[in-house]
């Protein structure tokens, strides 16, 4: 078997022993962990395989272990408020915005895409820029802007957020790999409702960036406070070469 089609089985079989392990301690919570190897026992599941994944969910704090002296047993009850879960549900909620929103924001971009080539066609007609102007639409710009752009700019922070509280709290690597994976198929997702004319929108942050940094009393509190914002320049250079390389067919 190729290696790579045998790591995947491996995953899938980690996979559902997760899946199962949980599922049953759900359903009968406060089971002992032989009462779950003998469960997983039925389905296949080694001993050790069991053991080494219920090790992991309760490092993950998705499991808690409840020692009991007496009889030295180990009962097992499911947390629902464990960070694996309410990070993973707010992806899923996440989700469900995206999809939303992909409808509405795909006829802006085709509005925006539409003015874009009858502007040319004026332009290459030689239109003067008097006459051009009255087909520009203000009101799809700003719909563009306030709409489209703030709801990209809030996705992006979510995102932020919570790639921050993963790095933070989920410790075992099923975990790891499972919510990352997750977010970089949302971020795919956004990366479609993205708008095309990109090479538009980055020359116009960075004709924003130039009136930014070129403002003396930016200058004065920036310096005042340690701050080289003349740092930006080598971002802007980034970009550009940036431009170059992946948005030549714009130009």
């Amino acid at each position: 078997m190729h290696e790579s089609m045998l790591t995947t089985k491996i995953r899938h079989e980690e996979d559902m022993r997760e899946v199962e392990i949980i599922k049953f301690i759900k359903q009968n919570p406060g089971s002992t962990t032989n009462q779950v190897v003998k469960y997983m026992g039925r389905n296949g599941s080694s001993k050790n395989s069991t053991l080494k994944k219920i090790n992991d969910l309760i490092e993950g704090k998705r499991i808690r272990d409840e020692h009991v002296k007496l009889n030295r047993f180990h009962k097992l009850f499911y947390d629902d408020n464990n960070d694996f879960d309410l990070i993973n549900n707010q992806l899923t909620k996440i989700e469900k915005i995206i999809d939303v929103m992909d409808k509405p924001l795909r006829k802006i971009q085709r509005l925006i895409e539409d003015q874009q080539r009858e502007l040319l066609r004026l332009t290459d007609e030689k239109v003067s820029l008097k006459q051009r102007r009255k087909f520009i639409s203000e009101e799809l710009y700003g719909l563009q802007i306030d709409y489209q752009f703030t709801y990209l700019h809030m996705i992006d922070i979510m995102f932020h957020v919570l790639s921050l509280r993963i790095d933070e709290r989920i410790h075992t690597d099923m975990d790891l790999q499972i919510l990352y994976t997750k977010m970089i198929r949302l971020m795919r997702k956004v990366s479609k409702q993205f708008p095309r004319n990109a090479k538009f929108t980055l020359d116009g942050i960075i004709s924003y960036l130039g009136e930014f940094t070129s403002k003396k009393d930016i200058k004065v509190y920036a310096q005042k406070h340690n701050i080289n914002i003349n740092l930006i320049n080598e971002v802007i250079d980034t970009v550009e070469n940036f431009k170059n390389e992946y948005l030549v067919k714009e130009q």
